[in-house]
């Protein structure tokens, strides 16, 4: 994990045949994160992400999708499921095996939590600053029905 004035080496040759340089922006489009059963876990993320102004882009009976205009974020059952998660105890410093959504403001961090608080869903890690993260680190996390950690953090 990076902290405050660590530095990263940049590359300024690429490795792909053909290419110079490096390219100007790399991102995140989308994640798929693996469930046991699509309609439970839409039960859980459909609230959530239509809160936060995602549209459902993808509808189907083994995998749905929500989407903005940056990201987008699809649950799928696969025929034969690889993973199966252990809740985390909540004692942990870092779920290795997480999600984590930037919001603009702290305060959208607190809208998250009393949302989910609202449709009865408690946090694995309540609404905190994590100064030993990075300074003005603030962030929320929930286990979703599959034990994926899916956090909300903003960095003010």
């Amino acid at each position: 994990m990076l902290r405050k004035g660590d530095t990263i080496p940049v590359r300024t040759d690429s490795p792909v045949a053909g290419m110079s340089g490096v390219p100007s922006k790399v991102s995140v489009g989308h994640i798929c994160l693996e469930v046991s059963d699509v309609q439970v876990a839409k039960a859980f993320y459909n609230p959530l992400f239509s809160e936060l102004g995602f549209k459902l882009i993808l509808d189907e009976k083994d995998g749905v999708g929500w989407g903005n205009q940056d990201f987008a974020i699809f649950i799928a059952k696969p025929e034969n499921r690889r993973v199966n998660r252990k809740r985390p105890t909540g004692d942990e410093f870092v779920v290795a095996d997480h999600t984590a959504l930037l919001l603009e403001s702290r305060s959208w961090v607190d809208a998250v939590a009393a949302f989910m608080k609202k449709e009865g869903i408690s946090p694995l890690f309540a609404p905190e600053e994590h100064p030993d993260f990075v300074p003005d680190y603030y962030s929320v996390s929930f286990c979703d029905p599959d034990n994926n950690v899916i956090e909300f953090y903003s960095i003010n």
